[in-house]
């Protein structure tokens, strides 16, 4: 019983050490990857399309109310001028 207790404690450690052993490798594996510097960096390149993307749709938005707003005046100089062309002849029919 003896033996076969010492045998079982150290299969028990040798099994921890191999656990650590491995651990040990994993995060070696991982810091020499970069992987999780590189995952980072994606994220941050992302949120910062993001907020460009954002802004290019605000723009876009404010590019739209300035040409309904360039229409309108479009439409406006051109009663005007037909105004103008109306008040002209007035002018020239009084002249004579």
């Amino acid at each position: 019983m003896n033996w076969n207790q010492e045998t079982k404690n150290r299969l028990n450690e040798k099994v921890a050490q191999n656990v650590q052993d491995v651990g040990s490798l994993v995060r070696h594996v991982v810091k020499t990857s970069r992987s999780s510097e590189l995952l980072a960096q994606a994220a941050k390149n992302f949120s910062c399309q993001e907020n460009v993307i954002h802004n290019s749709s605000e723009s876009l938005k404010k590019m739209v109310t300035i040409k309904t707003q360039l229409e309108y005046q479009e439409s406006a100089i051109e009663r005007s001028m037909s105004t103008l062309s109306d008040i002209q002849e007035q002018l020239n029919s009084i002249n004579r």
